[in-house]
């Protein structure tokens, strides 16, 4: 009796194993290679022929005011 319940739980765990490595994530799943996804089409942007206006770099360089004592080593530098 006690081999016939002991087979029977048995039988139970082993059954119950395919589906936990699945919810934990120990079966690998692999994708459907048949399945197709259509996806929507590329399109271009309506202003695409914009290009970036170039400006003199001289004119957005900021020249900061320097103090008497960041001149001073600046004209000992030269």
């Amino acid at each position: 009796m006690k081999k016939i319940i002991l087979s029977s739980v048995l039988a139970v765990m082993v059954c119950a194993c395919g589906l936990t490595k699945k919810d934990l994530g120990i079966e690998k799943d692999s994708p459907d290679e048949m399945l197709v996804v259509s996806r929507a089409p590329l399109s271009i942007p309506p202003e695409f022929g914009l290009r970036p206006i170039i400006v003199d770099e001289e004119e957005n360089i900021d020249k900061p005011e320097l103090s008497a004592g960041e001149q001073a080593l600046l004209q000992k530098m030269k």
